[in-house]
């Protein structure tokens, strides 16, 4: 269930970006290592292990994902509060990255582009003990209804 969620929320993202119909998946761009888009900040490290915004308040999340200019740590779009999104509205930061373990991606608010970055700070996941969704004890019993899709 958790890796169809992950697949369906890169799948809306996709939809806003360049998505190759024909071979039903993401089009990854591949930068050169030397070159450095603005929005991101190879030394800017996360801000924890879990969303800020969820942890501070309350909340829970799906998936995590990290801003790539200052490190801050939101949820997805298919989290209950979707704080990474937000984050972007709210400071203009355009890039974020995932959060997850296996995952190792970037993606372009302003271009819809997902694509390969350069390598910044670790950790590059939350804690492999870290359920997902998370954090352990905050997330109901009817989660899976509470999701945006």
């Amino acid at each position: 269930m958790i890796k169809q969620l992950m697949k369906q929320e890169l799948m809306e993202i996709a939809s806003k970006s360049r998505f190759n119909k024909q071979l039903g998946r993401v089009q990854m761009r591949q930068e050169r290592p030397s070159s450095l888009r603005e929005g991101i900040n190879p030394t800017a490290k996360p801000t924890g292990t879990g969303c800020f915004d969820c942890l501070t308040t309350g909340g829970w999340w799906l998936h995590l994902r990290r801003c790539a200019e200052c490190g801050r740590i939101g949820c997805c779009d298919n989290s209950p509060n979707q704080h990474a999104s937000k984050h972007n509205a709210s400071t203009g930061h355009p890039i974020i990255t995932s959060f997850e373990h296996g995952e190792n991606w970037f993606y372009d608010y302003r271009t819809g582009d997902f694509f390969t970055g350069p390598k910044v700070p670790g950790p590059h996941a939350h804690p492999l003990d870290q359920p997902v969704p998370g954090p352990a004890g905050r997330v109901p019993i009817e989660w899976q209804s509470l999701l945006h899709e």
